[in-house]
């Protein structure tokens, strides 16, 4: 099965990319991606999610915490609910030009590549969890004063006391040596998130980085669970169906903008990984403003 693209909520293109809402799943959740990040936390229910063909449980505490292209699904047992808050965050919070956003971004790359996309929380910081994500929804909801800084503000300590439970800094020495090994690899990725719209491949990072070809081909499959040419082909493919679905450019510009050199490659591309043609998909999910 070809994993679908979820383009995610308009809200998340606009000044404000963020999102929070409840979920209450009944049915088996198909593989399939995004171009944004996603955070969830289970309140009540059991599940199972696959990230990257990998199970993990779903059960009440379960932080879950996915970067953009992840292939993910879940699987639900038949007569049961899995009721879960579910977060998003525009790529775009993560780059903007101010310390707050760079802190935020470095906190969130480093999370979701910390190897596991699921915590099972232990039982104090699981209601603490909560009870945050409980403010934030009620908050995002609001009209009160300073509403969205508010919520930014509650996120963030929600990801520091995982941060700081789940994937905390080594201490110097040995192991942390492995966790600058793992940080250049982290530089890599953020540089091609921000990048990947030019011209870039193996060799450029290696130069750039300092870094053998093989080394950087070996470490994206064991960093990303794909390899550098399908990473950087999902990343491309994400953006395109964004603006396919929420703007108005023409399918060829917005082959060439979203780093592909040919129409012709980013069509078969396109077709090999969502089924159907950008054209074809533009008519699918169209989305008309309210």
């Amino acid at each position: 099965m070809i994993p679908f693209h979820l383009p995610g909520d308009l809200e998340l293109h606009g000044s404000f990319p963020f999102t929070l809402k409840i979920h209450e799943l009944n049915d088996d959740v198909p593989p399939h991606t995004h171009s944004f990040i996603e955070y969830t936390y289970v309140i009540s229910g059991s599940a199972t999610e696959i990230v990257n063909g990998t199970p993990r449980p779903l059960e009440v505490g379960t932080f879950t915490l996915l970067l953009p292209h992840q292939v993910h699904q879940i699987r639900i047992p038949k007569g049961t609910e899995l009721r879960l808050y579910v977060g998003a965050i525009g790529l775009q919070a993560l780059f903007a030009p101010d310390d707050t956003s760079a802190a935020f971004h470095e906190l969130l790359l480093r999370a979701g590549a910390s190897g596991e996309p699921s915590y099972a929380l232990e039982e104090s910081l699981a209601s603490r969890i909560h009870a945050i994500l409980a403010y934030m929804y009620e908050e995002i909801r609001s009209d009160r004063q300073r509403s969205r800084l508010m919520f930014k503000a509650k996120l963030t300590e929600a990801l520091i006391l995982i941060e700081r439970s789940c994937f905390p800094l080594p201490d110097e020495g040995p192991a942390g040596a492995t966790f600058n090994r793992k940080g250049k690899m982290r530089e890599i990725v953020q540089y091609v998130y921000e990048h990947y719209r030019e011209d870039i491949n193996l060799s450029s990072l290696s130069e750039k980085f300092q870094l053998s070809v093989p080394h950087i081909s070996s470490s994206f499959k064991r960093f990303i669970g794909d390899n550098f040419h399908s990473f950087l082909e999902k990343i491309r493919i994400s953006h395109a169906c964004s603006l396919l679905t929420a703007g108005n450019e023409t399918v060829t510009a917005i082959c060439f903008e979203v780093g592909f050199v040919s129409y012709p490659t980013f069509a078969r591309v396109f077709q090999s990984r969502l089924g159907m043609s950008p054209i074809a998909y533009r008519k699918l999910n169209r989305r008309v403003p309210e």
